[in-house]
């Protein structure tokens, strides 16, 4: 590895892939809530199967776009934004996938962490955040976020007695429709 002075077009090059890196992740999550989407249900048999499931899709869009990155060959910028675009996927859904393998072998996340090396280990792979919901295949969604109820009408948490209030809805997939 020998280090010098970049030229624009390594400049170019570089950004160029970078990008296509960073959209190619967010490309992958979307793909990922396309082809998984779990019904909700209490039954773990039901969540198993769903888990497992979520699973093996991680793993074949990582293996095929990680695959269609070996196929690309060319110099100029668009190559190196398709090129970064198949990585990003493929990397975002190995994260997903080590993520998943660790919370399965008992592997605690940063909040229930005890030791700094715990909690070091859960941040490599992706159980940082107490908030990752990881039972539902949603990656690292925040289980309990803010959604729209347009039917509670209380004035402490939105415009008060209007049916547009924002409050903090039980079901944090549900959006109520106004009646």
């Amino acid at each position: 590895m020998n280090f010098k002075k970049p030229s624009g077009k390594t400049v170019t090059d570089t950004a160029a892939m970078t990008g296509g890196v960073l959209v190619g992740g967010m490309v992958s999550k979307a793909v990922f809530g396309l082809i998984h989407n779990p019904d909700a249900t209490e039954d773990a048999a039901q969540q198993e199967k769903n888990e497992s499931a979520a699973l093996y899709k991680h793993l074949g869009l990582a293996v095929a776009t990680g695959a269609g990155a070996f196929f690309i060959d060319g110099k100029d910028t668009l190559t190196g934004v398709a090129k970064g675009s198949l990585i990003g996927m493929s990397v975002t859904q190995l994260a997903e996938v080590i993520a998943k393998l660790a919370k399965k072998g008992g592997v605690k996340t940063e909040s229930q962490a005890s030791t700094a090396g715990e909690k070091a280990l859960a941040r490599a792979v992706g159980l940082g955040c107490s908030c990752s919901n990881l039972s539902m295949g949603l990656g690292n969604l925040i289980p309990q976020s803010y959604r729209y109820n347009l039917i509670d009408n209380n004035p402490s948490m939105g415009l008060g007695t209007s049916a547009l209030d924002l409050s903090m809805a039980n079901d944090p997939l549900a959006i109520t429709p106004a009646i």
